[in-house]
């Protein structure tokens, strides 16, 4: 939410509204604009969600959605399997709709939204910083290996190269 507000300070025309996106607090139809960035991968029902998105929104407004799909993450490191233990841990265990990323069309369409361009986008961090502010890399890393996905010492070696930026192992 304070990044919302930073992003809108200024412009008369947003309103922000902190709420459960189950139950928003807003009358029908009167929002011109919705956007879900990582919001729906925590639903506890998106289907639900979208539909109370629609409700809200002007039969004119418009939805831009932007979630992940988690089973499909890809980390390039000579460690596959590493990885992959990585991903499943994440897609079983952490995020509650893991693969929302792909099901967005689908879901929106269900929820009455008219839906003329789905998007899919394979992100490619070369910033390990940037990578692990969005995906949270080593605190995953290290709550799967305390899960028994893998062990410490195969975690360290992996984190020790995304850190280096490099997949190259040394």
């Amino acid at each position: 939410m304070d990044a919302a507000q930073a992003r809108t300070a200024g412009e008369a025309v947003v309103g922000l509204r902190h709420a459960d996106i189950h139950d928003l607090p807003m009358p029908d139809r009167t929002a011109d604009r919705a956007r879900t960035d990582r919001v729906l991968q925590h639903a506890t029902d998106p289907l639900a969600a979208l539909g109370e998105i629609r409700r809200v929104l002007r039969s004119d407004g418009r939805l831009v959605m932007g979630e992940p799909d988690w089973e499909t993450l890809a980390v390039d490191d000579p460690n596959s399997d590493l990885t992959r233990a990585c991903t499943r841990h994440v897609a079983e265990r952490v995020v509650r709709n893991a693969g929302i990323g792909r099901q967005l069309a689908r879901l929106a369409t269900e929820s009455g939204f008219t839906v003329p361009t789905a998007i899919p986008v394979t992100p490619v961090f070369r910033d390990v910083d940037d990578a692990d502010k969005i995906l949270g890399l080593e605190r995953t890393t290290r709550r799967a290996a305390a899960a028994g996905y893998f062990s410490d010492q195969a975690a360290e070696p992996w984190l020790s190269r995304l850190t280096r930026g490099s997949s190259s192992p040394r």
